[in-house]
């Protein structure tokens, strides 16, 4: 399993460059060819980044074949990346935190509408308050925490330390956390609310 967030700005561009020659001319560039386009000194450096990438999941390099490099991702556009599980989250009244990882759920970053770089995590969406949001109990839900939260998105939060699934809202200039469902209350920190991430994704079992 491979994520896009293990790799650095240049293995990224490597990647590319090596996906965009097959796409257009049917085979891998050699390690000349892409030292050559990165303006490295010589093939060692290309060999390097190859090797890393293929220790990363991404390539596999056949021998000494001078284009002997196959992908091992998506030969589009763009690649799934691995977003971490982190357990489940309360869409109802808050409940204690959870960090831990409970596996990953791969994802195509193009549905998301931001590049693969950004901290994502996903939970198990558990209980009904924001069914006004069209988010229901069972559903899976992604969330980005590099992007800046704005009043009217939805958001995991952790209010006075436990975490919970809400809209981010606000009166008389100051944040709270808004249900979708009209049995459910809103919740009003006593002591702190950190907004964890914002929503980018429902996904849903039929």
């Amino acid at each position: 399993m491979y994520s896009y967030n293990d790799l650095t700005q240049r293995q990224r561009n490597i990647l590319d460059f090596i996906r965009e020659i097959r796409r257009q001319e049917g085979g891998s560039p050699t390690y000349r060819e892409i030292a050559d386009h990165f303006g490295f000194k010589g093939p060692k450096a290309a060999v390097d980044h190859v090797r890393a990438l293929e220790k990363k999941g991404f390539l596999r390099c056949h021998g000494r074949r001078s284009r002997g490099i196959e992908l091992l991702v998506s030969e589009g556009n763009s690649s799934t990346i691995s977003i971490p599980i982190l357990g489940d989250i309360p869409a109802g009244r808050p409940n204690e935190q959870i960090e831990h990882e409970h596996g990953k759920i791969n994802v195509d970053p193009s549905i998301l509408g931001i590049s693969a770089d950004h901290q994502l995590f996903a939970l198990a969406v558990n209980g009904e308050s924001m069914g006004g949001r069209a988010i229901h109990d069972g559903d899976w839900v992604i969330a980005d925490a590099d992007m800046q939260p704005r009043e009217g998105d939805i958001v995991v939060a952790l209010i006075d330390r436990e975490s919970t699934l809400k809209t981010l809202a606000k009166k008389k200039g100051n944040y709270y956390l808004k249900s979708e469902n009209p049995i459910h209350q809103d919740w009003l920190p006593l002591d702190e609310m950190i907004v964890q991430g914002v929503l980018r994704a429902v996904l849903r079992r039929l």
